[in-house]
């Protein structure tokens, strides 16, 4: 026969315990991403841009708030054959035609925001890497390509990421999926 483990608030809640120290539970599990889209915490940043020339930086986000921000995934779609390195960066970013990018909240009854700073643009100098993230290597043409990390990509306050497009040529469109860490 389980044993009762009582939760010590007074009101008589009590958990089972077996024989082999095995808690019974009746739950319902949700992944935390969408535990915090109910909360109006997960966020859409969509963008379409044509970078001027081989190894420029196209996209380039900033975490502006307290909260630590998670890159779930990120979809991908290019014109031509070509890779693209997903990169920690440093430095202060000079554009030479900035499209300021509002994040959509997934919660369509949310009014939360992201306090990021998310832009693209065809060649975001100023920039030095840190590091390589990620790679993705996009053999074909119009084909939607999508790195998933069950880690995620962390973005800390004050620190940043950029995309960059080794071909020179060739539209892109783009979707970076990004939670406020609770």
């Amino acid at each position: 026969m389980p044993e009762e483990i009582l939760d010590g608030t007074g009101k008589g809640y009590t958990a089972q315990v077996d024989s082999q120290n095995r808690v019974r539970t009746y739950s319902t599990n949700e992944t935390i991403d969408r535990h915090r889209n109910v909360e109006g915490a997960v966020f859409s940043i969509h963008f379409n841009v044509t970078p001027t020339g081989a190894n420029d930086y196209f996209y380039y986000m900033k975490n502006t708030g307290t909260a630590d921000l998670m890159v779930t995934d990120i979809r991908i779609s290019s014109s031509v054959a070509t890779s693209i390195l997903y990169e920690h960066v440093s430095g202060t970013p000079s554009y030479s035609a900035e499209n300021a990018i509002t994040p959509t909240n997934r919660n369509l009854g949310s009014s939360g925001t992201l306090d990021a700073t998310a832009s693209s643009d065809v060649d975001i100098t100023g920039l030095t890497s840190e590091g390589v993230i990620f790679f993705e290597e996009c053999a074909n043409v119009d084909t939607r390509y999508k790195i998933s990390t069950s880690s995620n990509i962390i973005i800390p306050q004050g620190q940043a990421m950029a995309f960059k497009r080794v071909a020179a040529t060739g539209a892109l469109e783009c979707v970076v999926s990004v939670y406020i860490a609770d």
